[in-house]
């Protein structure tokens, strides 16, 4: 296949054609020599060209899958991740500028058919903006991005983990568990519910509830010790939490368990 219709899908029959009049190959090698991911659409919306940047940053082998076919205005989690109204103002001839955006190319990749090997989305910087001609129509719209992050690796979930678990009977703050896999708190908490299906919280509540059912069948601790054991003080709202999880209150909870306990033996 042509290395450049694996970029630009023969740019000369597309709208960009007319983007700098007769200097449109001028446009097209600063394009494809910014050294970060850029997209170009059509007035309509349509993606025309993205450059050699965006092709290794997104992992797309051969991205004549999206182009002439993605549509960043008939984008359906437009509204869902805050980009409805950036993309209106770019086709609308105003600039826009997003900081730290979730973008997201593995949904993108699975409505047309791409591999992705990502479980998560890209974070960027997005630059958007419109090329207009002298009576300020449109021309094109063009996507310039920074990457801050790429998809999670679940190595860093399961460390995330590891770190809850040893840590399971200090108070929990989601800013260390970050820290300690080197992830901002925000983008932490939202790939860790992505990969569990949990907030970090949850999970280290979880586990706590856990070793409290353990520390409970300790006859040499009262439900009060057994309760500062696990690093939670013996009052009401961690008792009414116990009882929603287990279905008993903490002394019903060991009653019955001293119960079937002494039943067996």
């Amino acid at each position: 296949m042509d290395d450049q219709f694996t970029i630009r899908n023969d740019i000369a029959t597309l709208p960009i054609h007319n983007v700098v009049a007769s200097h449109d190959d001028v446009f097209t090698k600063l394009i494809e020599a910014l050294p970060y991911p850029v997209q170009v659409f059509s007035p309509d919306g349509t993606l025309i060209m993205v450059n050699p940047a965006f092709v290794k940053e997104v992992h797309i082998a051969d991205p004549s899958g999206l182009i002439g076919r993605y549509n960043i205005l008939q984008e359906p989690t437009a509204e869902e991740y805050g980009a409805l109204q950036n993309i209106k103002d770019a086709f609308a001839g105003i600039p826009s500028y997003a900081v730290d955006f979730m973008v997201p190319v593995h949904e993108i990749k699975k409505r047309f058919h791409i591999p992705a090997e990502e479980a998560g989305a890209y974070y960027m910087d997005v630059s958007t903006i419109p090329l207009l001609d002298k009576n300020e129509n449109v021309i094109c719209v063009v996507n310039i991005f920074n990457t801050r992050r790429k998809p999670i690796e679940r190595s860093e979930i399961e460390r995330a983990k590891d770190y809850i678990e040893v840590h399971w009977v200090s108070e929990f703050h989601v800013k260390d568990v970050a820290e300690a896999v080197f992830l901002s708190s925000s983008y932490f908490s939202r790939m860790f519910k992505r990969h569990t299906g949990k907030t970090p919280h949850e999970y280290y509540m979880n586990i706590k509830i856990e070793r409290m059912k353990e520390k409970l069948l300790d006859r040499n601790l009262s439900v009060e010790e057994a309760f500062a054991a696990c690093g939670i003080r013996y009052h009401s709202h961690y008792v009414s939490w116990f009882k929603k999880e287990t279905g008993f209150s903490p002394k019903e909870y060991r009653k019955r368990a001293f119960k079937n306990t002494t039943e067996r033996l």
